[in-house]
């Protein structure tokens, strides 16, 4: 180890040339570690450094960083997070995307605080990873499987269970190169933006196994960082904003999106549930008890949020489940018209086993359901019938989807890229932003500003997220989600907080209190003096590096925009008659100026980059003249 590590790293960057069939490390210095941190950061650092505008997603110089943090392995709650970073085949731009689990404490027994993919490999491989020992093995017996029957296979073949190996791969919709295929690890743990898992694929990289290392790691301040983790699970459990989550992780969620009209219903046909009925079956504790929950908790962590469920009824009564997110609802259940919680479960493990993000299989699943009821595409153009509420039939269209058969090739593009190619009318049913992020898992139309974070994102997905104790940052404990000045404004406010926490190697719900707290245990670890203010600058940096990576590949504002589905006005339910594309320009510009980017351009401005040190994006965002007389 370097003499000079910064407490809580392992002080390297362990890469690998498949190209060239190549191993190294090279060492990460403490001025890396303070601009950067780490995961998001650092991933973000790299892209721009190695990724000039040529090299597209699919070219094989593109970087796929794996990347944990400093708090990554330490005490904290949930600190075996992954950050992945490249350049996605969804927006064409950057992507940053997290995964939980035990891949990031792994990575750091192991003596690595990053993994940077690069080249591409003549054959199908995949990395194994223990300590001191890196090896690119033949992965040809792993084709063809989906993502859990791969872990199930190197379990086998190394004689090992449990956590003492993180596998994170790709299922057959990476194979295939479906353009929103994911990263899944650890039995339901997804990296899931910007077709993260593509990126794998076409480096023909079935996984990367580790095993957990032997290495050790130091810390600063042992005392303080158990008092900061002591802070943040403390009001975790015992905030009213977080305590839900503490004890029943996302499933609250369409609960509280039911009131609000936030649950993406039959493709935003409505926002009137279509089974009233059968609603309570969604509140968290009625769900839980329909199954027999076994905890899955990821590295380290206190809270009752991941479980393994066991199907208690229905044609695969007995199957092991995972426990779906509140979007893994939204995607196959409500979005679809499915309203069985147990329906629901089992097509959310075939997503995540067959290697697609959940959000986009749900926008492009629910968009052929209206389509084929509307007559727009037809059954000889599917096969069969794909109907809303029909979980068979659903599941048939993701298979067709993971492996690019019959009309499966189209859809496997998403729908920003599908839609035009069926007629204007099935266009005009698409949810998708221009810039070809997917949408998160909502009804944006109640949630605006969920709808303008996901559009002018400079990551494929959003970058603001859910507002965590605002009145630490003389925010208001309330949002009006219609006020557009004020969604503007918050998110500007706001931005930059899930690239710290992205940064850090943690789960972001475990960090879902003060940032200050945060900041304390980065402290703790690094012997640094952060506090919240530094905290959301240093979130402010990666943004906008984000975003410079994305202007220099060609992407501006003329894509920051919802299509005509997405950005429609609700006919029904809490949000009808909101009309956010009325305010769209408008609240475009009130944000751009909040972060101090140009509205005209999106460019971060010249003064922003000063105060973010990022002069030396200057020349390549504004020329070279901009740069002397910033100097």
């Amino acid at each position: 180890m370097a003499s000079e590590t910064v407490p809580g790293y392992a002080g390297k960057i362990l890469r690998i040339d498949l190209t060239n069939e190549r191993t190294w490390t090279e060492e990460l210095s403490p001025e890396t570690c303070r601009k950067y941190i780490g995961g998001a950061g650092l991933g973000a650092k790299i892209l721009w450094e190695e990724v000039p505008p040529e090299v597209t997603w699919d070219h094989p110089e593109n970087r796929l960083v794996l990347a944990s943090g400093p708090l990554g392995g330490t005490p904290i709650w949930g600190t075996g997070g992954l950050s992945v970073v490249t350049r996605g085949p969804m927006t064409g731009g950057a992507g940053s995307t997290q995964a939980q689990g035990f891949f990031g404490a792994n990575l750091k027994y192991s003596g690595y605080d990053a993994i940077v993919l690069q080249g591409q490999a003549r054959e199908w491989v995949y990395v194994y990873i223990k300590d001191d020992v890196v090896e690119l093995r033949d992965a040809s017996h792993l084709l063809g499987k989906d993502t859990w029957q791969t872990q199930d296979t190197l379990y086998q073949e190394m004689g090992l269970t449990g956590h003492q190996l993180s596998v994170y791969g790709i299922g057959p919709a990476g194979e295939h190169l479906v353009r929103f295929a994911i990263i899944e690890g650890d039995y339901g743990h997804v990296a899931s933006k910007n077709g993260c898992g593509c990126v794998m694929g076409k480096k023909k990289v079935k996984c990367v196994a580790i095993a957990r290392g032997t290495k050790s790691l130091s810390v600063h301040d042992p005392a303080a960082l158990y008092a900061a983790a002591e802070d943040i699970s403390w009001d975790l459990k015992n905030d009213p904003s977080s305590s839900n989550l503490y004890n029943w992780g996302t499933l609250p969620g369409p609960m509280s999106d039911f009131s609000g009209g936030g649950v993406p219903i039959m493709n935003y046909q409505t926002n009137i549930y279509p089974a009233p009925e059968k609603v309570h079956e969604w509140a968290a504790p009625a769900f839980r008890a329909v199954f027999s929950p076994r905890g899955h908790q990821c590295n380290g962590c206190g809270m009752k949020h991941c479980h393994m469920n066991v199907m208690p009824n229905g044609p695969y009564k007995g199957q092991l489940v995972d426990e779906p997110e509140a979007e893994g609802l939204a995607g196959c259940g409500h979005q679809l018209g499915i309203t069985d919680p147990v329906q629901t479960t089992w097509l959310n493990t075939q997503v995540d086993k067959a290697g697609v993000d959940v959000n986009e299989f749900g926008w492009v699943c629910g968009w052929v359901m209206e389509c084929m009821e509307k007559g727009y595409i037809t059954k000889e153009q599917v096969g069969f019938e794909v109907k809303f509420g029909d979980v068979e039939s659903a599941n048939r269209l993701l298979q067709l989807i993971a492996t690019r058969e019959g009309i499966g090739d189209i859809l496997a593009d998403g729908n920003r890229i599908a839609a035009p190619k069926l007629g204007e009318d099935a266009y005009n049913c698409a949810i998708f932003i221009h810039n070809g992020a997917s949408p998160r898992g909502h009804d944006h139309r109640a949630r605006w500003a969920e709808m303008l974070d996901a559009s002018v994102s400079g990551t494929g997905t959003i970058q603001v997220g859910a507002m965590v104790h605002p009145t630490e940052f003389g925010l208001p404990a309330h949002q009006n989600p219609f006020d557009a000045e004020d969604v503007a404004r918050t998110n500007g406010i706001y931005l930059g907080r899930p690239h710290f926490e992205d940064s850090l190697g943690v789960c972001k719900f475990t960090v879902r209190s003060y940032m200050e707290y945060a900041a304390n245990a980065l402290n703790a670890v690094t012997g640094w003096n952060m506090d919240k203010h530094d905290a959301i600058h240093f979130g402010k940096r990666i943004a906008a590096l984000f975003k410079a990576f994305n202007i220099r590949c060609g992407i501006g504002p003329e894509v920051e925009k919802p299509s005509p589905r997405y950005g429609s006005i609700p006919i029904d339910g809490p949000a009808k008659g909101q009309n956010v594309m009325e305010r769209w320009d408008f609240m475009r510009k009130t944000y751009y100026d909040t972060v101090g980017y140009d509205p005209e351009t999106s460019k971060p401005t010249v003064e922003t980059l000063q105060k973010l040190d990022l002069e030396e994006l200057i020349p390549t965002l504004w020329g070279e003249a901009a740069a002397v007389r910033a100097k």
